[in-house]
């Protein structure tokens, strides 16, 4: 016998009743998988169309928290700020981040953050 004649004399396959009926437990699995999709369709979308601040927004912001802080804490916080900006720090600038008595504008200091930012591209 050949398998071509064997396969139409083979009985078909043979499941449960219950197991080929669409009951309730499958409909609330379709219903936790379409949610489950939703969800992760959801947090993919946001990510891809969330707002995004440019540097210079970014580093208004850091600097207008800075504003409450100490003098000697303003300036170290300005001072990382542009180097994470991809500033130098100016040379009448670094004095004040080692001696607390120098005279020191934190203003000038702001202009130049906000400067670097301005150049550094938008990610």
């Amino acid at each position: 016998m050949t398998p071509e004649e064997l396969v139409p004399r083979l009985a078909g396959i043979r499941i449960p009743e219950s197991f080929a009926r669409f009951g309730w437990q499958d409909a609330l699995a379709a219903v936790a998988l379409g949610l489950l999709a939703g969800l992760l369709l959801s947090a993919l979308l946001r990510g891809l169309t969330a707002r995004r601040l440019s540097p210079r927004d970014t580093a208004r912001a850091a600097i207008a928290r800075l504003a409450s802080c100490e003098t000697e804490v303003r300036i170290a916080g300005l001072a990382a700020l542009l180097r994470a900006n991809g500033g130098a720090l100016p040379k009448e600038m670094q004095e004040a981040l080692y001696n607390p008595r120098a005279p020191v504008d934190p203003a000038a200091l702001e202009a130049v953050v906000i400067a670097a930012a301005r150049r550094r591209p938008r990610r």
